[in-house]
C-alpha cells in the first residue's frame, strides 16, 4: 500500500446540513473516469455514477464526502461517497438536477 501526505490548499467543504446523520462508503475511481479540476482535485459535493464518473442525472450514485487529490495517484484512489444524509444543498459545487435527486433517494437535499 502506497501512501502519501499532501497538502490540498483550502480548507475541507463539509457539505452536510446534519453532521450525526449520513453513511458514507468507499468507492474506487479512476482518474482517467472522472473529472478533476484544475489541481488534480475531485471536489467535495461532486455527484458521481457507480464508476466514479461525474453526473448529474438519473445515473447519480452519491455525493463525493470530501476533497480526493489526484495529483500524485497512481490511476485509483478510494472515495467516500455519501449515500445517506442531509446536505446542504448551497455547498454544493453544482445544483442537483431533479433526475440525480430522484435516483439519490436516500439524500436529502436541504
Amino acid at each position: 500500500m502506497r501512501q502519501s501526505t499532501t497538502t490540498i490548499g483550502s480548507s475541507q467543504v463539509n457539505i452536510l446540513k446534519y453532521n450525526q446523520y449520513f453513511l458514507n462508503v468507499n468507492l474506487k475511481v479512476a482518474k482517467t473516469a472522472t473529472t478533476l479540476n484544475a489541481n488534480d482535485i475531485l471536489p467535495a459535493g461532486t455527484i458521481i455514477d457507480s464508476t466514479g464518473k461525474v453526473v448529474n442525472d438519473g445515473t447519480a450514485y452519491g455525493i463525493v464526502y470530501e476533497d480526493v487529490n489526484f495529483k500524485n495517484s497512481m490511476g485509483t484512489e478510494v472515495v467516500p461517497v455519501t449515500i445517506f444524509g442531509f446536505i446542504d444543498t448551497p455547498k454544493l459545487p453544482v445544483a442537483p438536477a431533479d433526475a440525480a435527486k430522484t435516483s439519490l433517494n436516500m439524500i436529502k437535499f436541504l
